[in-house]
């Protein structure tokens, strides 16, 4: 029954959410080149996208692997994922893109809110 892929979401930064369906043999590099796409991401390698595990803790997916070999919690429903920011930078002069900035904005905003 793996033929046919998993539902997933994928929260994005400006509150909305994706839904795929991801087929088994898709990667996670794939995932996230379709994911930063929505935002006409160029620097998307300071991106990733993540789950949370059965303890609550924050998991990136591997971009080499695919993304349904990951080890999801055991969970009927969609996989639910997360895109934010995987990699820091000392300052945002160093980014060259509009859609980055703001999407680095809205990952420190949603840090802030999780508190």
């Amino acid at each position: 029954r793996m033929t046919e892929g998993r539902r997933c979401q994928v929260h994005l930064l400006d509150d909305r959410k994706l839904e795929l369906l991801v087929q088994p043999k898709l990667l996670a590099k794939e995932l996230l080149d379709l994911v930063a796409s929505h935002f006409n991401l160029k620097e998307k390698e300071y991106f990733g996208i993540a789950f949370t595990d059965e303890t609550g803790h924050l998991n990136w997916l591997q971009l080499d692997r695919r993304v349904l070999e990951h080890d999801f919690p055991k969970k009927s429903g969609p996989v639910v994922l997360y895109f934010c920011v995987r990699f820091y930078i000392e300052s945002i002069s160093y980014l060259k893109d509009n859609a980055t900035i703001e999407l680095f904005f809205l990952n420190a905003k949603s840090c802030i809110y999780k508190q």
